[in-house]
């Protein structure tokens, strides 16, 4: 009798067990989770785990069943795509997508999987980027000017152009669209490269011509300055002859008072100036007698010798 109560207790206990699991549903904090009440939703169904993890309680199935998906952020790449820029270039263009579930009712409603999600992202991804690069030339996205570059610009627009059909129709929130990769076909390089140099040697040549206008006004500024210089020296020299001229001739008119003085005063300024410096004078003893003595020494009287004279007592 007891062993059948015992196993009266224990299958009790199985069934409570069980009906538990059919009742209760574990939410954790990286999910969210959609209560369908025979496959329908309703907005109020919606649990949060980033705000109501933990235990809740449903009716069993086939009354209610919850749906889980994940709450966290999913990112997948593009492929590789040709496409063609306004100025008729193509480009090889490599995108990424993040995105995450933000209405799991809507999401339910018109994917329900996360894989065909990701597809149909990818399809107005694909849309959005060759509309948006369709619209900008080869040099927003390659340039040797960092300034000129506008993949941020772009990467904007596609976004903005992703993102409200994804939540309205889906129920998505696209965190983040970026380009990943830029490349050029192989039969369009080489075209490319040459376009670029051809750019560079347009620049390179309005920078000489600017460079050539301006040291042609720079040489202009100095022949104008040069020869406004030389006619300031010429009429400067002019004057100071004109008055070198005017005060020669006050000087000569005092010395035609008196030509002798003048000339000895001519001869005194023209000695002090050649004994202002060492000098060697070279006098001829023939013509100045006072300097025969230098060549030939004194010159005393002949002494005639007189009588001796007797010696004093």
């Amino acid at each position: 009798m007891r062993r059948h109560i015992s196993m009266v207790v224990l299958a009790a206990i199985v069934v409570v067990v069980l009906l538990m699991g059919t009742v209760m549903y574990k939410v954790s904090f990286t999910e969210d989770a959609l209560v369908l009440t025979f496959g329908a939703a309703r907005e109020r169904d919606i649990v949060r785990g980033s705000e109501d993890a933990g235990l809740h309680f449903k009716w069993p199935w086939p009354i209610q069943k919850v749906v889980r998906y994940d709450g966290r952020t999913f990112v997948f790449e593009d492929t590789s795509s040709e496409l063609p820029t306004r100025d008729k270039q193509n480009m090889l263009v490599t995108t990424y997508c993040a995105w995450r579930i933000d209405d799991p009712r809507k999401f339910y409603v018109a994917i329900e999987k996360v894989n065909a999600a990701q597809e149909r992202l990818r399809d107005l991804l694909r849309s959005a980027k060759k509309d948006v690069i369709g619209r900008y030339n080869m040099e927003a996205f390659v340039n040797t000017d960092p300034a000129r570059i506008l993949l941020p610009q772009i990467e904007g627009e596609i976004l903005a152009a992703v993102r409200r059909p994804a939540e309205q129709d889906y129920g998505v929130q696209v965190v983040r669209v970026g380009i990943k990769s830029l490349g050029l076909p192989e039969n369009v390089t080489s075209a490319v490269i040459d376009a670029m140099k051809e750019e560079r040697q347009r620049d390179v040549r309005k920078y000489e011509s600017a460079g050539e206008a301006q040291a042609t006004a720079i040489r202009e500024r100095a022949r104008t300055a040069s020869r406004q210089i030389l006619e300031f020296a010429q009429r400067k020299a002019a004057a100071i002859r004109s008055e070198g001229v005017r005060r020669a001739a006050e000087t000569y008119q005092d010395y035609r008072e008196n030509e002798s003085f003048s000339m000895f005063l001519r001869y005194l300024e023209s000695l002090e100036k050649e004994l202002s410096a060492r000098s060697v004078i070279i006098l001829d003893a023939s013509q100045i007698p006072a300097l025969r003595w230098f060549k030939e020494g004194p010159s005393l009287p002949e002494v005639v010798p007189g009588p001796a004279e007797p010696p004093k007592e």
